[in-house]
């Protein structure tokens, strides 16, 4: 099995800033709303947060019921198409619809079941926004903010990039301690890709989340 890689201070947040960095990005807006991204960034966090400490332990430890609490809240709100793309990069204009639609469902779950793993280590912990950072060009914006670890650890840099579609600001990217989720996930897949083909990749993402949706 092809493994991402991390540098060593990606390594410690990844597995929970990874996902919840894209749940928190994917916050709808219309085009008229009159609050920054980065403001809606940290209200839909302490939305979700609330939700997650809310359901206890019965919530963090049931991969199952995050999965659910992710396709309620999160998975319209991000542009699932788009990083399918990003990631895919060249196989992606070379795969069928069928195929595209296949990578999709298993890469949501895939990274709801990554989520899932690492609630229990990370579910208490913060990231703080900096708005003052926040950079919005046209139909683009980018959200800077850093992960804080705890214990002594130097907070990690989070930056969140999203795009209006459809009147609707959607996460298409995360990017953690400089290394790009997008970019960290492409250049696993192409070597699986390479070594046995896309329908081999989806067939094992599929068989690890089975159970998922």
């Amino acid at each position: 099995m092809t493994q991402a890689i991390f540098s060593p201070r990606s390594a410690l947040a990844w597995l929970y800033a990874a996902l919840l960095t894209l749940l928190l990005g994917g916050v709808a807006l219309a085009r008229t709303d009159p609050l920054p991204p980065d403001q809606l960034l940290k209200e839909r966090a302490q939305q979700v947060m609330a939700e997650l400490k809310a359901g206890g332990e019965a919530l963090r430890s049931d991969e199952k019921k995050v999965y659910d609490l992710a396709n309620r809240l999160i998975f319209p709100l991000i542009d699932f198409e788009a990083m399918g793309k990003l990631t895919l990069g060249k196989h992606w204009r070379r795969a069928t619809p069928e195929q595209r639609r296949a990578f999709i469902d298993a890469y949501k779950k895939l990274l709801v079941r990554t989520y899932a793993k690492s609630l229990r280590q990370y579910a208490n912990q913060d990231i703080i926004f900096l708005p003052e950072k926040t950079r919005i060009r046209g139909k683009y914006a980018t959200v800077y903010s850093e992960f804080v670890p705890g214990n002594g650890q130097p907070n990690i840099s989070v930056v969140y990039s999203l795009r209006l579609k459809d009147g609707q600001w959607k996460a298409y990217d995360v990017t953690i301690d400089g290394l790009s989720l997008v970019k960290n996930y492409r250049t696993s897949f192409s070597r699986e890709i390479a070594d046995k083909g896309l329908d081999a990749l989806i067939h094992r993402l599929q068989e690890e989340t089975r159970g998922l949706g």
